[in-house]
């Protein structure tokens, strides 16, 4: 027999059935980071009215809907409280836009080697973390059909063929080498990743709320990152830190063209106690279009120094030196398996803006 379809309105449903609070959902699940719109009862004497309405994003489901106003304003609903709760479908993002992000997330992090190559930026260098020597669509003309120059810029530098297949940029199901399709069988792909968007300023904003600048911890921003910030960071914690630092500190410009030296980086840390309890990379780079975007990494908290807060503070700091450098937007990765990191950044008000895979084609033999 058939399995039946999970009732959305039904508790045990994974967003707890509030998108069964209106038939327009169907198809669209509330989740941290969704933008919804919430008709809520009053309390008596509250107002002459019977219902309000709340719009934003929703920043916690569990043990009640938390939903973030515009203005930064959380608005805790109980469940008895919701008349209605629709799903505001995302707003369409033009492909336009996702190539310009990715084109500043490749200058903010191009390894110590780059080079475009047919619409691709290929860059080597760093083979410890998940961008490790891979390569990028950046060009309107960059195309999975013919990837043997893509492939071998790589060869000659004794690395596979990697790629980042963005949604909506990379049709990676016609990927050919040789004018011949690619075996599915000899692709590897990682874990899908979402790059989060934010206004500088109202992350900032919230970020002043809730910890007010003459109460919290100060953070330095450094131009290089010392052996025990890369001792914090996970993905470096156990490497040489002559090995790391070369692609710690690279960034790349294009505004005038081919991407070439240029770009700005700081690595900001927060000590509590005597002891370094935060850290976080910022780069600011500006692509052909020639906005300054800040792309935020690295951001990692000492096990003894969690649920503090000193996440946010240290992205707070690269948001305020980015803007200072013309930046009002920031951008950021996080795995869309995180459901933790991604109700950290919704908190700041950093939203989906696409997803994107990245992928390796291993040797045929």
């Amino acid at each position: 027999m058939a399995e039946l379809p999970h009732d959305p309105a039904d508790p045990a449903h994974p967003d707890r059935g509030l998108s069964g609070r209106s038939r327009w959902n169907a198809g669209r699940e509330v989740a941290v980071g969704t933008r919804v719109v919430v008709r809520r009862h009053l309390a008596p004497g509250e107002t002459s009215h019977l219902y309000t309405d709340v719009i934003g994003h929703v920043t916690e489901l569990e043990p009640e809907l938390v939903v973030r106003r515009e203005s930064g304003e959380d608005v805790r609903i109980p469940d008895a409280d919701i008349a209605v709760l629709k799903v505001i479908p995302p707003r369409p993002v033009r492909a336009r836009d996702i190539r310009a992000h990715e084109y500043a997330g490749a200058l903010a992090w191009p390894g110590t080697e780059y080079e475009i190559v047919d619409g691709w930026f290929c860059r080597a260098g760093d083979d410890w973390s998940y961008r490790r020597n891979s390569a990028v669509p950046v060009l309107p003309w960059a195309d999975c059909t013919d990837l043997d120059g893509v492939r071998d810029w790589y060869a000659a530098r004794g690395q596979p063929l990697r790629i980042v297949d963005v949604e909506r940029l990379a049709s990676t199901g016609q990927m050919m080498l040789d004018g011949q399709p690619v075996d599915p069988a000899r692709i590897r792909a990682d874990r899908e990743l979402h790059l989060c968007t934010a206004d500088s300023r109202e992350l900032l904003d919230i970020v002043d709320a809730a910890f007010p600048s003459d109460t919290r911890p100060a953070v330095t921003l450094d131009e290089s990152p010392a052996d025990d910030w890369l001792a914090l960071y996970h993905a470096t914690a156990d490497l040489d830190p002559e090995r790391v630092r070369p692609a710690m500190l690279a960034t790349a410009d294009a505004s005038s063209g081919d991407p070439g030296p240029g770009g700005h980086a700081v690595f900001a840390r927060l000590e509590d106690g005597g002891e370094l309890a935060a850290i976080a990379r910022g780069a600011v780079t500006a692509g052909p279009d020639g906005t300054p975007r800040l792309a935020v990494s690295c951001v990692q908290t000492g096990a003894t120094h969690r649920r503090k807060g000193l996440a946010e503070i240290v992205t707070g700091s690269l948001a305020q030196w980015g803007l200072g450098l013309g930046a009002t937007e920031c951008h950021l990765h996080v795995f869309a398996d995180n459901s933790a990191g991604r109700g950290l950044w919704a908190k700041l008000g950093l939203q989906p803006h696409h997803s994107m895979r990245h992928l390796v084609v291993v040797d045929p033999s």
